[in-house]
């Protein structure tokens, strides 16, 4: 059987979520390859976000549901409820979850490759992308309702994430929602 061939059987395998998904993206891709206008910074920036709609549609567990640590399905669950507590620190987490702030650390790194700040800013910035998409609150109303008490250290998280300030990558969204719909 040819390379082609095994790839289209593997693409015949995928679940219809998965081949929309995979459909969107090569839609979106299309949409990109044929603006020219779009300086690089933005031309970067809109492919991220393209990548983020079409890893949206796919089906994601929980981390919290992926491993097989109580204590680090707790601490996740935890992250998930309090993480707009802009107090949140890991000597909290750690007394929630009964074990030492340096054992959780490693813990999270062993199960799930991110540490307590890492796993924080990931759930921060998730929460953020959902605002961004869905309300029209500003960066600041923004920062605030995902823990930051800073906008500064929300924009330096978000551009580390995304590759672009909070309102560029708002602004492509409104792209990409034009161009979608």
């Amino acid at each position: 059987m040819t390379t082609r061939g095994v790839r289209r059987a593997q693409h015949d395998d995928a679940s219809p979520g998965e081949r929309e998904a995979l459909l969107a993206f090569v839609d979106a891709c299309q949409i990109l390859i044929g603006r020219t206008d779009v300086d690089p910074e933005k031309s970067t920036a809109l492919m991220r976000m393209i990548l983020v709609r079409a890893l949206q549609r796919a089906p994601e567990a929980s981390a919290a549901h992926r491993t097989t640590n109580f204590r680090v399905a707790r601490v996740m669950n935890y992250l998930e409820v309090t993480f707009a507590d802009s107090t949140i620190r890991l000597t909290s987490a750690a007394r929630h979850v009964d074990v030492t702030p340096p054992h959780l650390d490693r813990l999270l790194k062993e199960q799930t490759g991110l540490t307590f700040l890492h796993q924080l800013r990931r759930i921060r910035m998730r929460h953020a992308e959902r605002l961004l998409l869905t309300t029209p609150s500003s960066i600041k109303e923004t920062a605030y309702a995902c823990g930051y008490t800073s906008i500064g250290s929300f924009g330096r998280d978000f551009r580390r994430a995304h590759g672009c300030s909070p309102r560029v990558w708002r602004d492509l969204r409104t792209l990409l929602n034009a161009q979608f719909d």
